[in-house]
């Protein structure tokens, strides 16, 4: 009686590796632009609720609300870069800065890996008044990828308040208005 041994030949092997191989050069670029969109729709999601919720609580409340990027999720950053998160918290004194931990309403630190997020320059917190209002001038967020610096959209304040998010045809660099 003949004993046969079960397994693979080498060739079944071989084919079998490069199927895989195939498959996968197929799938991953796929996977990594759905996670990248994922992350951009994130991101636009965190900054549009924050801002909305900063803008209902000066409204609510009677007081001045800043929102600014920050490190910690206790002290604004003095630059334009938002991607370590923001803070939105009462700004009664209209500094900038917040008076204590309490006054501190929303710490948000989305997973941004791969995106940056700049405010415009010169503008690196956004304040609404009791009104609602949020005056100076526009401020734009651009949402880019970190890789090539290429924008994927923003989101702009204007002086009313209102927050909007924009996404161009077209990728194009990402650079900061004056």
């Amino acid at each position: 009686m003949a004993v046969r041994a079960s397994g693979f030949t080498l060739l079944e092997f071989l084919v079998s590796i490069a199927v895989v191989a195939l498959l996968l050069s197929i799938g991953v670029p796929s996977l990594v632009g759905a996670l990248e969109r994922v992350r951009l729709h994130g991101a636009f999601s965190a900054l549009t609720v924050s801002l909305a919720n900063a803008r209902l609580a000066a409204v609510s409340r009677g007081v001045a609300v800043t929102v600014c990027p920050s490190q910690d999720g206790r002290q604004c950053r003095k630059d334009l870069v938002w991607d370590t998160g923001w803070i939105v918290f009462i700004d009664r004194a209209r500094n900038g800065v917040p008076p204590g931990a309490d006054a501190v309403l929303e710490r948000a630190t989305p997973d941004l890996s791969g995106i940056s997020v700049r405010s415009t320059a010169g503008r690196h917190l956004l304040r609404y008044q009791p009104s609602g209002y949020s005056p100076g001038s526009n401020v734009t967020l651009r949402i880019c990828r970190a890789a090539d610096q290429r924008e994927l959209g923003r989101v702009v304040v204007n002086n009313g308040g209102r927050a909007r998010s924009e996404r161009p045809t077209r990728l194009q660099p990402c650079v900061p208005e004056p």
